[in-house]
């Protein structure tokens, strides 16, 4: 493992941990679960909604950079803002219209998330741009800025006032991200330079964007849905409070997703790329380790939160997060499912199976939305966790046969 890998596992662990603090400070110290049911929501709307205003088209944009050998980057930016603006004019009307005439983001919260969801859409949007430009350890120090300095000045503000207001942690979120996103302009001001192609609007550049980015935007939003869309069941069936709790459990599972990703997965997966275009048996090899790292760093960590979590919950205090421990359990088999998955899903990628790929998110997506419809109204969390892992289970057993039976080598 070389510094920079170090350096941005480090900070990436950094911003999860900041966030991974900030829930279970809501959950320890709020009256019941509601704000925290309200936090997850949000969180999950702000994940959701930033991939319809992404389009993906960062996938494209990426390849034209490298492609061109960085030149005009700032143009291939600027083209790339003007597809984004056009999105944000069209969507958000129509998103405040569907949050004003629904509860699932309470009417008092909707003049920060718009304004949140935006700036949190531009930082991720500057963060690929910075891994793009081979600047992973940059890009990852801002993000853990972006992500980490409005939450500790929560903390601080709860520290003088002895009371959760989670209106005021939101304008922090507001003002924390306005200020580190005109940081990354600056930044990419110094670093790109200007030509003088950089002011011209390419309109057939950006409708050839569109086009290349629409495959890969379906099947990301797509798991998408897979991921979140029980959280909006939860809160359509039941109420803020066991969104809240099922919010708890998915943070915890999460840790496991984002550091074997950081860990075993971001370094591993360049190296499967090249390796299957030049040389089978090099492929074979590097597969075989990857495979071999990722099971074993994926089952300690699962091991370690099991025995862990139990405690952090009792500590919390909170009776319905304690009640429900078996979903969380479940959500960890779900988890575990779904990483051994992407020992598979990059095989395929590497052997360009797009095609193969996004059929089977959009299958497990169906499958994913019935589970919800007939598991949560029955089952509540309990039903919302199965949902998950018969997802995930099903991702991992269409994966295995499309890898392994279909395309045998």
């Amino acid at each position: 493992m070389n510094l920079d890998s170090l350096y941005n596992i480090i900070l990436r662990g950094g911003s999860i941990g900041s966030k991974f603090l900030f829930v279970f400070f809501i959950a320890k110290y709020s009256i019941d679960e509601y704000n925290l049911g309200v936090l997850g929501i949000i969180n999950s709307s702000i994940a959701f909604l930033i991939y319809i205003l992404g389009f993906d088209f960062y996938i494209f944009n990426s390849r034209e950079i490298l492609k061109d050998k960085k030149e005009n980057v700032l143009g291939k930016l600027k083209n790339q803002m003007i597809f984004h603006l056009l999105l944000y004019s069209f969507f958000i009307p129509i998103l405040l219209i569907v949050c004003y005439n629904t509860d699932f983001i309470p009417k008092e919260y909707i003049l920060l998330f718009i304004p949140i969801l935006l700036l949190e859409h531009l930082g991720q949007e500057f963060y690929r741009v910075f891994i793009t430009l081979e600047k992973s350890v940059l890009a990852n120090f801002i993000l853990l800025l972006r992500s980490s300095l409005w939450i500790w000045l929560s903390f601080l503000d709860y520290y003088f006032n002895r009371q959760i207001i989670l209106n005021t942690y939101l304008i922090y979120w507001v003002f924390n991200s306005l200020i580190i996103n005109s940081i990354s302009i600056n930044i990419l001001y110094k670093i790109i330079p200007l030509t003088k192609d950089s002011f011209k609007v390419d309109w057939r550049w950006i409708w050839n964007g569109i086009k290349s980015a629409s495959t890969f935007f379906i099947g990301s939003l797509c798991f998408k849905v897979i991921q979140l869309s029980d959280r909006y069941m939860l809160d359509f069936y039941f109420t803020k409070k066991e969104v809240g709790v099922y919010t708890t459990y998915a943070q915890f599972v999460n840790i496991i997703d984002v550091f074997s990703f950081s860990a075993i997965t971001m370094i591993a997966y360049p190296k499967l790329i090249k390796a299957y275009d030049t040389e089978q048996d090099k492929y074979d090899k590097e597969y075989k380790k990857f495979s071999k790292e990722l099971i074993i760093v994926t089952f300690i960590l699962t091991f370690l939160i099991f025995i862990i979590a139990p405690f952090i919950f009792q500590f919390l205090n909170k009776e319905m997060i304690l009640e429900n421990i078996s979903s969380f359990n479940i959500l960890l088999l779900g988890i575990v499912s779904y990483i051994i998955s992407t020992i598979y899903h990059y095989d395929l990628y590497v052997r360009k199976k797009d095609v193969v790929i996004l059929r089977i998110t959009i299958l497990v997506t169906l499958i994913n939305i019935l589970s919800n419809f007939i598991l949560i109204p029955k089952f509540g969390i309990y039903g919302a966790s199965l949902a998950t892992l018969i997802a995930f289970l099903s991702i991992l057993s269409l994966k295995y046969f499309f890898s392994k039976v279909k395309f045998i080598k």
